[in-house]
């Protein structure tokens, strides 16, 4: 059981480090016309979803393996897992939310312009701490 848990552990991380190059992504869409930028906007969408759901997976079978594995790491390391994980899916929500702004406006180019800022911002934090996730998550012994 253990080894399922890992497996389903390490695929969603790995969904959900292909965020990484979701700031890079955001400077292509200027290079779209407007049917091609909704196409482009519905395809992140949907995959800031699927991040979603690949953070939930994350939380819970990180939580099984804490609680039914574990060797008792410390209540910091938890607590800081928990705190960037949820930081993570706010950036992402975040990002879910400017998208779905661009999508339904009249003029989705004069929207991209007004909101690519943000887009940029939420994206590079967004890299930033799965980075720091990555490095928490594979150091646990340096916050016990």
């Amino acid at each position: 059981m253990y080894s399922f848990i890992i497996f389903l552990h390490v695929i969603s991380a790995l969904f959900l480090g292909c965020f990484l190059a979701f700031p890079l992504a955001i400077n292509t869409l200027f290079s779209r016309t407007s049917n091609e930028l909704i196409t482009s906007l519905k395809t992140i969408l949907a995959f800031t979803r699927a991040g979603h759901y690949a953070l939930v997976l994350i939380m819970v079978s990180g939580g099984w393996m804490v609680i039914g594995y574990s060797s008792y790491p410390s209540l910091f390391w938890v607590t800081l897992s928990t705190l960037i994980l949820i930081l993570i899916g706010g950036l992402i929500g975040m990002v879910n939310k400017n998208i779905k702004q661009i999508i339904f406006a009249n003029d989705s180019k004069k929207a991209l312009l007004e909101n690519m800022v943000k887009l940029k911002w939420y994206g590079w934090i967004t890299f930033l701490s799965i980075l720091i996730a990555v490095f928490v998550m594979t150091n646990r012994s340096l916050f016990s």
